[in-house]
């Protein structure tokens, strides 16, 4: 899941948690249910990686084991759900690569509530979507992707509020998208506001088992942020300046959010490009690179 780009990830809704793969969440401090969690973990493994109802029957599973127990559980369990989603994903996604026998991109054609798909298309869409799974496209081609409405619907009401709260997230970010062939989907405003509520959402919570992960995304968005991307650059190459689109998001965080991390990395990028020093400006994302501060 969880990621923002997980599973066969031909484009991308969220930025990665860590540069090309999911960050393993840090252990929560507090005692939690080993037995029981090695109990699931093989359960899980025990379960058909070809058929995607298999996500619908490890999460009626997680709800029979984990209903009652300590939150800190919960939360762990969760992610080794997350593992065989993403695993179960990437087979899905292989078995429809192969199936040349429907015309998938229907499903996104027809965005009438597929009125008018074969009685075949509309099954397979139900499936998906009960399974928590969807079509998506990138350059004319299909692909199957996570829906995440999944696991607010199986997991949310029996995770740790902060859990809870990071799903929410993570369903908010891939419902608005991130990027498509080397550029943005969504505005650069509206990544500076996604990539300091990560930074927040981490501070706000040090010591939960998502912290490492949050910090991953936020590290991963601010990257975006200030490097921009092929399609999507900071730079106006015709006037050898900063891009309005990215001036205006750097003076958003500037004003809204003055005394964040985030504001105060980008402050001295954006100092130097209105001076038009592009050199030092490229020296300084180098060394937030080297630093690790930056994705």
């Amino acid at each position: 899941m969880l990621a923002a780009c997980k599973g066969p990830a031909k484009t991308s809704t969220t930025a990665s948690a860590k540069k090309d793969s999911l960050a393993t969440p840090a252990k929560a401090k507090s005692v939690y249910n080993v037995q029981l969690l090695d109990i699931y973990s093989k359960y899980l493994e025990g379960l058909d990686t070809l058929q995607m109802e298999e996500t619908t029957t490890a999460a009626k599973k997680y709800t029979e084991l984990f209903k009652d127990q300590d939150k800190n559980t919960c939360d762990s369990a969760f992610f080794i759900f997350d593992k065989y989603y993403g695993k179960l994903n990437s087979a899905i996604d292989d078995l429809h690569a192969k199936d040349t026998t429907l015309h998938y991109d229907s499903l996104l054609m027809d965005n009438v509530a597929h009125q008018h798909l074969s009685a075949q298309l509309s099954l397979y869409a139900k499936r998906l979507k009960t399974n928590g799974f969807k079509v998506l496209m990138t350059e004319g081609d299909t692909y199957i992707g996570q829906d995440l409405d999944f696991l607010e619907k199986w997991f949310s009401p029996i995770v740790s509020p902060v859990m809870k709260e990071y799903i929410a997230r993570l369903n908010k970010d891939d419902k608005e998208g991130f990027q498509e062939d080397a550029g943005l989907t969504i505005s650069i405003v509206q990544l500076a506001s996604r990539t300091v509520w990560w930074e927040q959402f981490a501070a706000k919570y040090p010591d939960a088992i998502t912290a490492t992960l949050a910090t991953n995304y936020w590290k991963g968005y601010l990257g975006t942020l200030l490097e921009g991307m092929d399609n999507t650059p900071v730079m106006d190459y015709e006037n050898k300046t900063i891009s309005d689109d990215y001036k205006t998001a750097y003076t958003y965080v500037q004003n809204k959010y003055p005394g964040t991390k985030t504001n105060n990395i980008i402050a001295p990028y954006f100092k130097l490009l209105l001076q038009k020093n592009k050199q030092k400006a490229d020296d300084l994302i180098k060394q937030y690179q080297v630093k690790k501060i930056i994705y």
